[in-house]
């Protein structure tokens, strides 16, 4: 077995590393340390795997084929996580699917907001909360508005969307706003890194 070239068992596992940074990548603000950890250690056993059995093969004389080979594969989807990283499509793609439900969401925080929505999906996102936003100078909630958070199976981070008809959301050191598009903004708060 270690003599052939790595086959579909690996790149299985090194489709599942890049998923799982491209989940990462699909929120309103990156897990950007986390995915740097996570691709640095699995990033580097995986090549190293690769490297081994390339060259064993290749001792062996079992490496035949060109770009189209299993061999191959993993620079394919490395490109591609990369291509995808480099444009914010996986943030886009998910918050462009999950848009029409969110917008379904913020009208059932608008229409009550004393109300604590419990935690559901919302479109492709896993919503907790929704209230709305408070002006930060004067202690008012905008009419109108509505902030929510989302969790992430695996990591708890403090990110959302924000909602907001008019004006523009006010930074703090602690939370920061991210403008999407027409009215919506992502938000991330106090305990990120």
């Amino acid at each position: 077995m270690i003599n052939k070239p790595p086959g579909l068992p690996f790149l299985a596992v090194f489709s599942a590393a890049a998923a799982v940074i491209l989940i990462w990548a699909s929120y309103p603000y990156w897990y950007g340390p986390e995915m740097f950890l996570f691709t640095i250690p699995v990033g580097l056993l995986l090549l190293a795997y690769w490297g081994i059995r390339m060259v064993w093969a290749d001792r062996k004389g079992t490496l035949t084929g060109g770009l189209g080979s299993r061999w191959f594969w993993p620079w394919f989807v490395a490109a591609g996580v990369l291509l995808a990283l480099i444009t914010d499509a996986p943030f886009w793609i998910r918050f462009t699917l999950s848009e029409p439900s969110m917008k379904a969401y913020v009208q059932a925080v608008v229409d009550n907001p004393d109300r604590k929505e419990p935690c559901q999906w919302v479109g492709l996102y896993y919503v907790c909360g929704g209230w709305p936003y408070s002006d930060l100078q004067s202690g008012e909630e905008i009419p109108g508005s509505a902030q929510f958070g989302v969790q992430d199976w695996f990591l708890h981070d403090n990110k959302g969307f924000l909602w907001l008809p008019s004006g523009e959301p006010d930074e703090t050191s602690d939370d920061s706003y991210r403008y999407l598009k027409d009215h919506w903004y992502g938000s991330e708060g106090w305990d990120h890194w």
